[in-house]
């Protein structure tokens, strides 16, 4: 093996031995998870006992007081108000009012109907071939550079 080969083989190793580690634990969490929720569950729970403590029952006195008595009022009437409109000024220029356009108030939670959130990304699919595509162009590139 020439060196440049020796060290790829050697960082593809390397990080094969990485991956079957990962894969090792995440199989050792599930194993040992499993067994360590089986002894929970096996485990008697101890159910502490308290003495039984007779409670005071509060006892309330009531004293009868007179209540005031509901007096009769009138209800307030509405009086009409006279709205004061600006007085235009004698100035030879109109002024103009600006004119505000309704606008519209979306309401928290609510989706406006008749529409969708449009999908985006590349989708599982899309991911794996992906994959394969870069996959094939270090393959490409690896044979091309070992070929010249």
């Amino acid at each position: 093996m020439t060196g440049n080969n020796r060290l790829f083989v050697l960082i593809a190793l390397f990080l094969v031995g990485l991956l079957v580690l990962g894969l090792l634990a995440i199989g050792g969490v599930v194993i040992f998870g499993s067994i360590n929720r089986a002894q929970q569950a096996a485990r008697p729970t101890a159910t502490p006992t308290l003495p039984a403590v007779a409670l005071a029952t509060p006892t309330f006195t009531l004293t009868p007081t007179a209540a005031p008595s509901p007096t009769n009022t009138s209800l307030p009437t509405a009086t009409p108000t006279k709205v004061v409109v600006g007085t235009p000024t004698p100035s030879g220029e109109a002024t103009p009012t600006p004119v505000s356009a309704p606008t519209r108030t979306p309401v928290p939670g609510a989706t406006p109907a008749g529409e969708e959130t449009p999908p985006t990304g590349i989708g599982g699919l899309g991911a794996v071939l992906a994959a394969i595509g870069l996959a094939g162009i270090l393959f490409i590139a690896r044979r091309m550079r070992t070929a010249s």
